[in-house]
């Protein structure tokens, strides 16, 4: 459909001096506050409003509070392959088979439980020499620190470690 250039302007002026009306917000059906709230009201002759319904079959008053357990998500733990069970016979099943309740991909390690897990894997030999070594950082870190303390400062924390061992032994 084209509209000509004239009736263009008309439409434009018509819009800007309030005769013709965009979406007509005076509308016929005003949304009230009431039914933004409550999905469930009836029309009535004075509110005739269309309502939503979950289903256009009768009984329209279905409990929303109930909730079921089956059908729910399950993932493969090692691709994260999604799946729907129906029993819990069937979880029971697929859980052995390496399926899991909480999808493996959206599921955030902590960042301890991965350096123990990734510490567990290495040998014994490879252990000894990552303690060794963080011992080792941890001494030339407080050396740098105590290097950077007044005599005073010094006094006082070598007084407070003589106290500390006073009291162990």
């Amino acid at each position: 459909m084209q509209l000509s250039p004239e009736l263009l302007t008309q439409i434009q002026a018509a819009i800007a001096d309030g005769t013709l009306v965009v979406g007509n917000p005076g509308g016929r059906s005003p949304i009230r506050p009431r039914q933004l709230h409550d999905l469930t009201l009836l029309p009535t002759k004075d509110d005739p409003r269309p309502t939503w319904f979950p289903s256009a079959e009768k009984p329209r008053n279905i409990d929303v509070s109930k909730t079921y357990e089956f059908p729910k998500l399950m993932w493969k733990g090692d691709t994260g392959q999604e799946i729907t069970v129906a029993s819990a016979e069937e979880q029971a099943t697929k859980m052995r088979f390496g399926y899991v309740l909480t999808c493996p991909l959206a599921v955030e390690l902590d960042p301890m439980e991965e350096l123990q897990k990734q510490f567990s894997m290495l040998s014994d030999e490879d252990q000894l020499a990552i303690r060794k070594a963080t011992y080792e950082n941890r001494i030339e870190t407080m050396v740098d620190q105590l290097a950077k303390l007044d005599q005073s400062q010094l006094d006082a924390i070598f007084k407070i470690t003589q106290q500390a061992r006073k009291k162990v032994s």
